[in-house]
């Protein structure tokens, strides 16, 4: 076992119980489960990022990535509702978010054009679907991050707080995980740092918990 597995496992522990107290504080609320489908996609993510090497290496390497695209439909859809939705969400739009993850979980599965070899070292040899990835991942994220600065111009008083906030606790983690999970991986072909972006999860969502619920939304 590697020093920072069972510091992912705390974290993963940490996260369930924070998905849990935000979405039972109010279940039908969409800001409570936006949040709780981005906390359980960081869940998978984290508990991958802790045991993709070995005999089993392969199988969380494949549930990495599918916390990675649960966690950023969250994040979208968490952009639409907090701390206020702007406008009703078409149809369309619903079919923009979810169906791509869908996709690239079915081709993650079902094909090699995604992963096509994985050794018990953790390297990783990708193919051109997850070029695709990596530019869908982005976009998606500076959709959702658009869409809180969107708000955040035009908000006063306790959201313009909350929005403040939430940009500042999510600086940090995103830095660190779109640096190591992603950037490295994709442009350099670096795997062994992986690890590292999950450790600043925790930051997020336990500011982000504090931040929602603290002032009362």
């Amino acid at each position: 076992m590697e020093l920072h597995t069972p510091i992912l496992i705390l974290i993963s522990v940490l996260l369930t119980i924070l998905s849990f107290y935000v979405l039972l504080r109010n279940p039908k609320n969409p800001i409570c489960i936006s949040f709780f489908v981005m906390t359980f996609g960081a869940i998978v993510w984290v508990l991958s990022n802790s045991t993709n090497t070995g005999l089993w290496g392969d199988i969380f390497m494949k549930l990495m990535y599918v916390g990675a695209l649960i966690l950023l439909t969250g994040f979208t859809y968490f952009s639409f509702y907090f701390p206020y939705k702007i406008t009703n969400i078409s149809f369309p739009k619903h079919l923009i978010v979810i169906t791509p993850c869908l996709i690239m979980i079915l081709i993650l599965y079902t094909t090699n054009l995604f992963i096509i070899d994985y050794d018990e070292n953790g390297k990783v040899l990708t193919g051109f679907v997850y070029n695709i990835f990596a530019v869908y991942f982005l976009t998606f994220w500076f959709w959702g991050s658009y869409n809180l600065v969107k708000k955040y111009k035009n908000a006063y008083g306790i959201h313009r707080w909350q929005l403040k906030n939430i940009f500042l606790a999510l600086i940090l983690p995103f830095i660190a995980g779109v640096t190591t999970n992603l950037l490295l991986p994709w442009l350099f072909n670096i795997w062994h740092l992986v690890w590292v972006g999950p450790m600043f999860s925790i930051i997020f969502f336990g500011f982000a918990s504090y931040i929602i619920f603290k002032k009362k939304i």
